[in-house]
């Protein structure tokens, strides 16, 4: 019974979120459960979800519409016991900080070597080079909050196109002064694209590729390009995306990979029209 899985998607009435096994403690100890906008306890998450502090977290929380105490009778779930000490149970000040962010880079999704960036507004937590743009040393040692490129975003979204715009008008612009609405929008994918499939270069992994694909294209060389400001206009960003979604296309014949290729390019192409508001 799901021994293996690292991480289970749960509900509790409309709220949804995703419990992460190795934060897990009990329901009062451990943010182990991460919702879109916050990490939170099982006991947290259930009573933001009903309204309600007296909720049964066991019983109310539902993985694939059985309880969480079904997982946790089957062992799947390891409950600590009241005389833990370990860092989930009895957490320092530090511990307790950590605990509000994301334990893998949103981009690359792993912890590596090097620090995580954390984000001072929301969840998530970034390698330097990953985040885009690439977070400087003198940031860090900055004592002021530092907000990611996700939430500088929203933050500035309602103000940035009252007008309906035009797709051909957007596309001509020079990339210089929509260089956020574009680190946002791959950063996105970036985030979206959970198996990394789209990240590197696919002729080191896929045989005879350069036979097929004559023009290859990946996330991380668009992340690149876009840090040396190599791009003149949105258009030259935009067609360097979707050429990702058409090599995809040409050269898969697996299900799996075609559908994710083809799930990427809707996501892509309904943020592209919300983060410029274009209606065409």
């Amino acid at each position: 019974m799901d021994h293996c899985k690292t991480k289970f998607r749960v509900t509790c009435g409309a709220l949804t979120g995703t419990l992460y096994k190795s934060r897990f403690a009990s329901g009062k100890c451990g943010k182990s459960i991460r919702t879109e906008l916050s990490w939170m306890s099982p006991e947290e998450f259930v009573n933001t979800a009903l309204n309600q502090r007296d909720a049964a977290w066991r019983k109310d929380i539902l993985y694939e519409g059985e309880p969480l105490s079904a997982l946790i009778e089957a062992n799947v779930l390891i409950l600590h016991s009241l005389l833990c000490k370990c860092k989930r149970c009895k957490p320092k000040d530090e511990d307790l900080d950590d605990e509000k962010n994301d334990d893998e880079c949103c981009v690359c999704k792993s912890d590596g070597d090097e620090d995580l960036v954390e984000c001072d507004k929301c969840p998530r937590s970034f390698h330097q080079d990953c985040h885009l743009p690439h977070i400087d040393d003198a940031i860090l040692e900055d004592d002021n909050q530092w907000l990611c490129t996700f939430c500088i975003f929203k933050l500035t979204e309602e103000c940035r196109y009252p007008d309906e715009q035009r797709t051909e008008a957007v596309m001509s612009r020079q990339i210089s002064q929509h260089l956020l609405e574009c680190q946002y929008l791959l950063l996105y994918l970036c985030n979206a694209d959970e198996e990394q499939t789209f990240a590197t270069n696919p002729r080191q992994y896929l045989e005879n590729y350069c036979s097929v694909i004559k023009t290859p294209m990946w996330l991380d060389k668009i992340a690149d390009r876009l840090q040396r400001n190599e791009y003149q206009a949105v258009g030259q960003f935009v067609s360097d995306v979707q050429l990702i979604f058409t090599n995809s296309a040409t050269y898969n014949r697996n299900p799996e990979y075609l559908n994710m290729g083809e799930h990427l390019k809707h996501l892509f192409d309904r943020e592209f029209k919300k983060a410029f508001n274009i209606q065409d």
